[in-house]
């Protein structure tokens, strides 16, 4: 069987103390507050760390990517959404222990209605020729499909410039339902408070999703979740993070993230995804 991103089928990462399938942590915890059952097809967002080919510039990288396999995307059926994501800082936390995981030069994300639509647009021809194409610039790769929470939803209008990209893995001896809920729930829901944030999403993992064609890029795993937010410019995102409520928000974090791994970055939107949009 062929995985969603033309490999190996999706796997879950080797297990670890406290570790429970993905999908079952996902939706358990996800939909634990609603009246009607998990819906094993939501939209399904596929994130994507890519490091450019040895050799390759990383000026070269970024053209080829931008310029030459995003715009074959736009053939894929039953494409929603999709995002380039350029690494502009890295960033680290005094109070947090740093995810290992080896340089890479992108962040692709893609959105799809649901699981069969996404598998069906990988095995098209046209998603034949877009995985064909990766690997002639792309080195390694580890992909992800996810599911979105927002807590924030973005404003209408043009996406905020600068967004903070974290993979995440929860404390150790922490089970999938108290890292969840304490994620998810606490922390999620004071993000509401926080000045000058314009976004916040937080997306769990499903499955990872490997290929058979490109090596994959070392990072620690099994991962917990990627948290995302936008700030208008660099200014307003430095003004945030030393306001009283972002303190009082990160301090909560320390008490339930093991390791994480936070970038900030700039889109580059190639297809408007159709996220949680503030009217």
């Amino acid at each position: 069987m062929v995985g969603w991103l033309g490999g190996a089928t999706p796997h879950q990462p080797s297990p670890r103390p406290g570790y429970a399938p993905r999908r079952r942590r996902l939706y358990t915890t996800l939909h634990s507050r609603r009246d009607t059952p998990p819906q094993e097809d939501a939209i399904i967002k596929l994130v994507s760390f890519l490091a450019r080919r040895p050799g390759m510039t990383a000026e070269a990288f970024l053209t080829h990517w931008q310029d030459v396999h995003a715009p074959m995307a736009c053939d894929l059926p039953g494409l929603r959404g999709h995002i380039l994501n350029i690494p502009i800082e890295t960033h680290s936390r005094s109070d947090v222990a740093q995810l290992d995981v080896a340089p890479f030069d992108g962040i692709e994300q893609l959105w799809f209605d649901d699981q069969a639509a996404c598998a069906a647009a990988m095995a098209s021809p046209a998603g034949a020729r877009w995985r064909a194409e990766a690997a002639r610039f792309i080195g390694a790769q580890r992909g992800f499909a996810t599911e979105e929470a927002w807590q924030v939803p973005l404003p209408a209008g043009p996406r905020p410039a600068v967004k903070s990209f974290t993979a995440i893995r929860r404390r150790d001896g922490a089970t999938p339902e108290q890292f969840q809920y304490a994620w998810r729930v606490v922390h999620g829901g004071m993000a509401a408070s926080v000045p000058l944030l314009r976004g916040f999403v937080l997306s769990g993992i499903l499955a990872e999703q490997p290929r058979d064609d490109i090596p994959p890029l070392r990072m620690a795993l099994p991962l917990d979740g990627i948290a995302e937010s936008w700030c208008d410019d660099m200014q307003a995102r430095r003004a945030m993070v030393v306001s009283p409520e972002a303190q009082h928000w990160f301090a909560d974090g320390a008490t339930f993230l093991g390791q994480v791994k936070t970038v900030l970055l700039r889109e580059a939107v190639m297809i408007p995804p159709a996220a949680a949009i503030k009217s």
